[in-house]
């Protein structure tokens, strides 16, 4: 499954950018210099209050090497340009929903710039 990194926030964490750095860095091995919000959204509101953070990462740089992965966890890191997450969203081979709205969303709203 394509996914963009995403997680829960941990006990401690109360800003949803520091989880969205740490994220980034356990399940791709990139850290980003700049950090944009571009959105936030609910999962399924009238059944959970479960909010989704939404950020854009650039200037991206390796941070060691090894990813950090759970005992359970098995990933592999795919970079893709836009046209390319939208062929694959197009191919159904995207279909998870946090992933769909976040390119979407930038495509309709950030791509300009």
């Amino acid at each position: 499954m394509f996914e963009i990194p995403a997680g829960k926030i941990d006990a401690g964490e109360t800003n949803p950018l520091v989880t969205a750095k740490r994220e980034l860095e356990e399940e791709t091995d990139y850290r980003a210099e700049k950090w944009q919000r571009l959105t936030a959204l609910y999962t399924a509101p009238g059944f959970a209050d479960e909010v989704i953070h939404i950020y854009e990462a650039t200037k991206l740089t390796i941070a060691s090497n090894a990813l950090k992965l759970d005992d359970d966890e098995f990933l592999n890191v795919h970079l893709l340009s836009l046209d390319e997450a939208k062929q694959l969203i197009g191919s159904q081979k995207i279909v998870d929903a946090k992933t769909v709205f976040a390119i979407q969303h930038f495509e309709l709203n950030y791509n300009n710039y």
